[in-house]
């Protein structure tokens, strides 16, 4: 009998221990649903695709008021990454996975800053599922909620005392179990943005359809050259392809070249006058010598520039054709056909060759060439920015 009732014993501490373990596991995810991660804490490996979606920082010189660092709780892919929350673009957006964890955003300055207003914008399709947010800040490593909106719109805009901080999140705690998407997130100082671009600088379709854009330094903007007093001001676009699954080509004559946003024309060189092989080698030279002060015979060849308004001009070079329709001060829409790409004030057309068909691309922004001051890496971010149109 003794050794009976110590069998029984046995087994009921068994049992015991089995139910406290389930009970504990419980409890301890029910919490782990109920306090948010921290946001540099990771609960499981991620691979650099998984990160980039996730993660990254902006810094895009004298084109952002600071820099910043910022990260999400998850991703859907990369087509809707945290990077699009940034871009002052409505038209793009993050989107989260569906997990049982509240989703959140933050931004980290990674130094104090002064702010006064948050503002986030959603998809028409969205907005009504979300039921509340709030707008956090980390207080000695804790979370602290200075604002809860129960009231969600389209776009959202919160006045906020005057408040000294690094990081800023945004908590989702009922949107659990969704793909939450987010159009943009902004932090303002009265009218200054501090974690985003100006709404001018994105929105633009390529110039040249399913074209390439490099991200190699010799053909961004702020490149070293010989000649222009030193410095390339613009992108140099050499590549397309018949489809986006399919193998990059070199541009030919034959490309169309497409204005990248409505505009003014403000020049169109229907009287350009090609340089002979002899001109075009008297003309580096004195490039090459001579501080240049007036561009007399162009390198940059047939040109034609579009004023968009908002202070920001672009500038298509080397053409070897004008489209009939393209007059100075018409106006131009999104996608028109300007000309065809060429290799105009360059070598190859002095000696009647193919040779450097491309088209060189510029963006002035407030009367300079977007990129200047800029590291090669600064702006292919900047540019990738610029043209983003879904």
């Amino acid at each position: 009998m003794k050794a009976r009732s110590t069998k029984h014993s046995s087994r009921y501490f068994f049992l015991l221990n089995i139910l406290l373990c389930f009970l504990f596991l419980k409890g301890s995810n029910s919490r782990a649903e109920k306090n948010l991660p921290s946001p540099y804490e990771e609960s499981y490996m991620l691979n650099t695709t998984e990160i980039a979606e996730r993660k990254g920082s902006i810094d895009l010189g004298n084109y952002t008021r600071t820099p910043f660092h910022y990260e999400v709780s998850s991703s859907m892919s990369g087509t809707f990454g945290a990077f699009n929350l940034f871009d002052s673009n409505p038209s793009t957006q993050w989107m989260s996975d569906k997990t049982k964890l509240p989703p959140w955003i933050l931004v980290d300055f990674k130094e104090k800053r002064l702010m006064n207003r948050v503002d986030l914008s959603f998809p028409t399709w969205i907005y009504k599922e979300i039921k509340s947010y709030e707008i956090q800040v980390n207080v000695w490593g804790t979370w602290k909620t200075i604002f809860t909106n129960n009231k969600v719109k389209k776009d959202n805009s919160h006045s906020l005392p005057g408040m000294d901080a690094s990081m800023v999140r945004i908590l989702f705690p009922k949107s659990t179990n969704i793909h939450l998407t987010v159009s943009d997130y902004k932090i303002f100082l009265e009218n200054s943005l501090l974690n985003g671009i100006p709404e001018e600088l994105t929105g633009h379709s390529f110039p040249i359809l399913n074209g390439h854009l490099p991200s190699e330094s010799h053909a961004l903007p702020g490149a070293p050259r010989s000649y222009r007093n030193g410095f390339h001001k613009g992108v140099d676009i050499l590549y397309t392809r018949q489809s986006p699954s399919s193998e990059f080509i070199p541009l030919t004559k034959e490309t169309e070249v497409l204005a990248t946003a409505k505009g003014k024309i403000i020049r169109a060189d229907w009287n350009y006058l090609p340089m002979n092989l002899e001109e075009f080698e008297k003309q580096k030279e004195l490039t090459n010598t001579k501080m240049l002060t007036y561009v007399d015979r162009d390198f940059g060849g047939r040109q034609i520039w579009i004023d968009h308004g908002n202070e920001v001009i672009t500038s298509y070079n080397h053409l070897s054709s004008i489209d009939s329709k393209i007059k100075v001060g018409a106006t131009v829409k999104q996608g028109q056909v300007l000309g065809r790409v060429g290799n105009s004030g360059l070598k190859g057309e002095a000696e009647g060759s193919e040779e450097g068909i491309h088209l060189h691309f510029e963006i002035w922004y407030k009367g300079e060439f977007l990129g200047k001051g800029l590291k090669a890496s600064q702006s292919y971010q900047l540019l990738s920015i610029f043209f983003k149109t879904y």
